[in-house]
């Protein structure tokens, strides 16, 4: 973002501690701000009626957590977690309402994130119907070591399960495949990365797609 456009909103910003699993957004349930990731990384959950659950997008420092609610959406219908530990910027709804209104920058790039992550949905939606598990772990593990700028990060393989849509004994096996194949080093709830290349050509083609869209903006 231009530095003219970010002093605009620079005294409204307030910075967040984020703790793994926080609820930041509930299902159906009104929006009154938009969290910019600095260091953290929120998942969108969609939740079935029995409780089962998967990953429908997940955001990072490329992006914002929502920004819908300036068009009358105000609220979403899935559940927005924390998924890895850090910080964000906390912006009023009424003050993105304003810069999406004043600011042509702001907009333009909002827009684009909005499209960005409007693709990086619906390819999550197909990887999940198309790809195997091992694919989608590697696409998620190697996605999300790119949003954190470290070769390590911690999660649980429960929390893991819960966003692949399956559960903890078949995540061991996933992450014990890339584990003994030198892709991985798994130590409780840290993995740490030890061949990317590796890690790339074990994700399926949705990683490529998603990330060149995310470096289209602001372009």
């Amino acid at each position: 973002m231009q530095p003219e456009a970010f002093e605009r909103v620079a005294n409204k910003l307030t910075r967040v501690k984020l703790r793994p699993k926080q609820v930041v957004y509930k299902p159906n349930e009104p929006i009154d701000h938009v969290l910019f990731p600095e260091s953290t990384v929120l998942c969108l959950m969609t939740i079935m009626s029995n409780g089962d659950t998967i990953e429908a997008a997940t955001v990072g420092r490329e992006g914002a957590s929502w920004i819908s609610a300036s068009v009358g959406a105000l609220s979403m219908p899935c559940e927005t977690i924390v998924v890895i530990e850090g910080t964000a910027w906390k912006l009023p709804i009424a003050d993105v309402d304003r810069e999406l209104k004043e600011s042509d920058h702001f907009r333009t790039v909002l827009t684009e994130y909005s499209h960005a992550l409007l693709i990086a949905s619906m390819r999550t939606a197909a990887c999940h119907g198309l790809h195997g598990l091992q694919e989608r772990c590697a696409r998620w593990i190697l996605m999300t070591l790119d949003r954190v700028e470290s070769d390590r990060f911690a999660v649980t393989k429960e929390f893991l399960a819960q966003l692949l849509g399956t559960n903890r004994p078949t995540v061991s096996v996933l992450v014990s495949v890339l584990e003994k194949a030198g892709i991985l080093n798994v130590e409780g709830r840290w993995v740490t990365l030890a061949d990317r290349n590796r890690l790339k050509e074990a994700a399926c083609e949705c990683y490529d797609v998603i990330r060149m869209n995310y470096e289209a903006v602001g372009k």
